[in-house]
């Protein structure tokens, strides 16, 4: 983790987001590297305030703005060093960014500010940023192709890797989820935004936790202990 850009992910992925982040100058600072934690291998950004060492690659950039005997107006130095900052910042993350990319962003972004109605937006919350990022690319995929199983798998097995997911041969709009866990709140956001993004509107789902329905036949299901009434 040494570039701002790394920075950034990070305090992402740990529930953080960019617009809470304040940059500074790092006073101590190596010319070997961007970023300034006082342990050199940090994995994990504290944040909100990140000091770096913008010379590292920008300093052409920020050597005027830097001066120690520039004095004038240092609250104004402040925040213009950290939108500067964050604005680089956003330059590093779109370079080489593919029109796709670009979509799925900005639809993910929609999603998450209540484009596709506050329950999507809420369940998302739910889900960790890389997976929320892959949930994005299928719903711009089924945007772009309409409604189908397939997506729904892809999307259950991406959030349940383990689950089981049948559909009944006599009545094939019904589906059925097994997921082993037990159920709770966070889970639930995951099965029920799978359903109302991805579910084709004509078929049903219901969802089974912890214990699997009897199948007859299956000895493995018909334990009576761990069995679930279908």
């Amino acid at each position: 983790m040494n570039f701002t850009w790394d920075i950034v992910l990070n305090a992402k992925r740990h529930g953080t987001d960019e617009s809470e982040l304040f940059f500074r100058p790092a006073k101590d600072r190596s010319p070997w590297y961007e970023q300034a934690f006082p342990i050199l291998n940090e994995t994990r950004v504290e944040g909100p305030e990140i000091e770096y060492n913008p010379l590292y690659r920008f300093d052409a950039m920020f050597h005027d703005l830097l001066r120690e005997d520039f004095t004038e107006s240092p609250l104004f130095q402040e925040y213009l060093f950290d939108a500067v900052s964050h604005f680089l910042v956003q330059v590093d993350l779109h370079h080489g960014l593919t029109k796709r990319a670009f979509y799925v962003r900005c639809l993910m972004r929609e999603m998450e500010s209540g484009g596709f109605g506050p329950s999507i937006a809420a369940h998302l919350q739910a889900v960790d940023l890389d997976k929320r990022e892959r949930l994005s690319s299928l719903a711009l995929t089924q945007l772009q192709t309409g409604s189908s199983l397939l997506l729904f798998r892809k999307a259950a097995v991406l959030l349940f890797p383990d689950a089981l997911l049948y559909q009944e041969r006599y009545e094939p709009k019904q589906m059925l989820l097994f997921i082993a866990d037990k159920k709770d709140e966070r889970l639930e956001h995951h099965t029920q935004l799978i359903e109302e993004l991805f579910l084709p509107i004509s078929h049903r789902l219901r969802v089974f936790w912890e214990h699997h329905f009897g199948v007859i036949g299956v000895e493995a299901t018909m334990h009576t202990d761990d069995i679930e009434i279908y």
